[in-house]
């Protein structure tokens, strides 16, 4: 009768599990059907889909991070993530792989494999965020989805004389949620600026990070001015964080465009793929 044996493999013969390699992806996403881009209960959201995609094409990969969180709603001309993966995938295929399982509403455009160190929240140098406001009698349905058609006047000299106050480090309680109130709500603005180009008036907003809605509650605040419910001085007080009798509304989701986001240069060992040269982004020749 034959002896069994089991054959038990040396320390050589074990096969390493492959080092995790770490990816930079460059996207795009149309926000109008999407519950911005953190995972969560409520419906699809762009880290869901792009999480659902990394698996369909089978890249062992961890947790997506992104670069920001977005409301539901909010577009991203250009956002940032990383993740990393252990099976082995060039970049080439991994964009052309997650490109086909994407929805057409959101697209990658470069794949870069980057230092472990490089991290899409933290690493991000600034943001950049638009937002569109429709002066016209009625918008066009194909821009409509992107911008919000204002009812009634607006004093736009005005409200590009007053987004000046925004800029420097503030105390933007009064221009977030009660959520964004539990964390330190003093934020720096680099630069705010209101520019009119025919019946669009765009409204420029940068800085270094953000709080939940504040880049909204400003537009909204600018408005207010542009309409007469508020003063300078009233933006002013608004801008000390406690002022009693004066509220802050956000403007709708749909018109906010996070614009572009900065990163210090990253040396990648493997790249493909670029942005797209403008005019590449709806509204993007109007954005001046």
């Amino acid at each position: 009768m034959k002896r069994r044996v089991s054959r038990t493999a040396s320390r050589g013969e074990l096969s390493k599990a492959p080092a995790p390699r770490r990816l930079r992806l460059d996207l795009s996403f149309v926000g109008t059907r999407l519950y911005g881009w953190q995972s969560q209960a409520k419906g699809k959201t762009g880290q869901d889909e792009l999480e659902a995609a990394l698996a369909s094409i089978q890249t062992g990969h961890s947790k997506l991070t992104g670069c920001s969180r977005t409301d539901s709603g909010v577009h991203a001309r250009r956002f940032c993530a990383h993740v990393d993966i252990t099976k082995r995938r060039s970049c080439e295929q991994i964009l052309k792989g997650l490109n086909a399982a994407l929805p057409p509403e959101i697209r990658v455009h470069r794949v870069s494999a980057v230092s472990s160190e490089f991290h899409a929240r933290f690493a991000c140098g600034g943001k950049t965020y638009k937002y569109f406001l429709y002066l016209g009698p009625v918008a066009p349905p194909a821009l409509a989805p992107y911008l919000w058609a204002w009812q009634g006047r607006l004093d736009a000299a005005l409200m590009a004389k007053s987004a000046s106050l925004f800029e420097g480090e503030h105390d933007f309680a009064l221009f977030t949620t009660a959520d964004g109130r539990e964390r330190n709500t003093r934020r720096a603005v680099t630069s705010c600026k209101v520019s009119i180009n025919g019946p669009l008036l765009v409204i420029t907003v940068e800085g270094p990070s953000f709080l939940h809605r504040m880049v909204r509650c400003i537009a909204g605040a600018l408005a207010a001015v542009g309409s007469g419910r508020l003063n300078e001085s009233d933006l002013l007080a608004t801008l000390t964080g406690n002022s009693a009798g004066i509220t802050v509304h956000a403007l709708p989701a749909q018109a906010l465009h996070l614009w572009d986001v900065r990163y210090p240069t990253e040396e990648a060992t493997e790249t493909y793929g670029d942005w797209p040269k403008p005019p590449s982004w709806v509204l993007e020749d109007c954005a001046r």
